[in-house]
């Protein structure tokens, strides 16, 4: 099924076509449309080969998993063994909707990437681990009755969702720093829209085994939010060092540009309050009494924000103003 067609074959091919040898797509009548395998195709996930593009992912998700197994073997005083599942990249809405309600979710940020992160503890690991906690061997068969999380639950999990993020930005260290932080806990995976149903995630699955394989914990993060790392991921410094140039040389152009950019400039030489009636009755020569002192600095302005304090004068039949200093806003 691999071998490419020659071109002497292709061209035998589109002659039996055409002289109707060969049955074409078009002769399968309505009626036998049935009987014909069909597999969808999502062009907007075609192409996506995040383990090829980004392949130092894996990396951090195996060190990740390695981490974690220990943090949890300890905690436990069990030796667990914790094994990761390929990348997989998936539409938001289709992971919505894979997720039991409920199900212990967890949102979390990774700064200083953008976006919202989900940790998921599928429910069976979730009773394994309390389980295990408390004493017991944490390989008992609990039926999973659809019930909401007690607190005890709750907090145990939490703990064990604290651990995975330490140990993700752990695993992240050689890569690229980067900072976690927990944000809050769900049950109901429809009611959590970290983005667009549309858009993608880039999952991970890792399956927990004690003896016998407890459950999965599953940790998302938007697609895009990897993009401004994505040469690191892929493992191309080399793309740092030329965008890092590229951006200071268009920095430069922009600020060679704006040197020559025009503004206004203007000096407030004071304040003060009048009467609708005063206003009215002002005449050539009035003297107004403003809010400054003649010895007070003035402000100057550039675009209407407040830059300079100097002071107004004359020089050769100019009205000038000198700058003696930047302004400072009063606290």
């Amino acid at each position: 099924m691999n071998k490419l067609l020659s071109q002497d074959e292709v061209d035998s091919l589109l002659k039996g076509l055409d002289a109707g040898d060969i049955d074409s797509i078009n002769d399968f009548s309505s009626d036998n449309s049935d009987d014909v395998n069909v597999d969808s195709f999502d062009w907007a996930i075609a192409g996506l080969n995040v383990r090829g593009n980004m392949p130092l992912l894996e990396v951090v998700n195996s060190k990740f998993s390695q981490k974690l197994r220990g943090t949890l073997s300890n905690s436990l005083r069990k030796m667990l063994d914790i094994t990761p599942d390929p990348l997989e990249t998936i539409k938001y809405s289709d992971f919505q909707k894979s997720l039991p309600v409920p199900t212990s979710m967890h949102l979390f940020k990774m700064e200083p990437l953008r976006g919202i992160g989900i940790i998921v503890v599928e429910s069976r690991l979730v009773f394994s681990l309390v389980e295990a906690y408390f004493g017991g061997k944490g390989i008992g068969a609990t039926k999973i009755e659809g019930r909401e999380f007690t607190v005890i639950e709750n907090r145990i999990i939490e703990k064990v969702v604290h651990m995975a993020l330490n140990n993700l930005a752990e695993a992240w260290e050689d890569v690229h720093p980067l900072k976690t932080e927990f944000l809050r806990s769900e049950s109901n995976p429809l009611v959590v829209n970290v983005i667009p149903g549309e858009e993608l995630m880039i999952s991970t699955k890792y399956e927990v085994e004690l003896t016998k394989v407890l459950g999965n914990i599953i940790i998302c993060f938007p697609y895009a939010s990897y993009q401004p790392i994505r040469h690191k991921l892929a493992g191309d410094y080399r793309d740092e060092a030329e965008t890092t140039q590229l951006d200071r040389t268009w920095i430069e152009g922009i600020e060679y540009q704006l040197r020559g950019t025009e503004v206004t400039m203007n000096i407030d030489l004071g304040k003060t309050q009048l009467s609708v009636g005063d206003f009215l009755n002002l005449r050539e020569g009035d003297i107004l009494i403003l809010d400054k002192h003649f010895k007070q600095p003035l402000i100057g302005k550039v675009e209407d924000i407040k830059l300079f304090e100097g002071f107004a004068g004359r020089y050769k039949n100019n009205k000038v103003f000198k700058v003696e200093r930047p302004y400072v806003e009063q606290v």
